[in-house]
């Protein structure tokens, strides 16, 4: 896993913040709290979290200039087939 995705933060800090950073935890992958300075645990959200924040962004593009058939299809046409995908 990629660690762009992971954020390192102290266990004093979560206590602090703990309303702010679980706001954050499903668009990250994990955090690594640390305790004196060394990791100590990793917290991540559970899959139904994230499936729900996927769930909520779903359709953002309706009535956008991303909503155009004609720009996805060169998306949806494969070079190695003759024809187009059909939709």
């Amino acid at each position: 896993m990629n660690d762009i995705y992971r954020r390192i933060i102290s266990i004093t800090e979560l206590r602090r913040n703990f309303g702010e950073i679980t706001k954050e935890l499903p668009f990250v992958e994990s955090l690594i709290l640390t305790k004196g300075g060394e990791p100590f645990a990793e917290l991540k959200a559970v899959p139904g979290e994230k499936k729900k924040v996927m769930m909520g962004v779903a359709g953002a593009w309706k009535n956008t200039e991303l909503d155009k058939d004609k720009l996805w299809e060169k998306v949806f046409e494969r070079k190695s087939r003759r024809r187009s995908l059909v939709i």
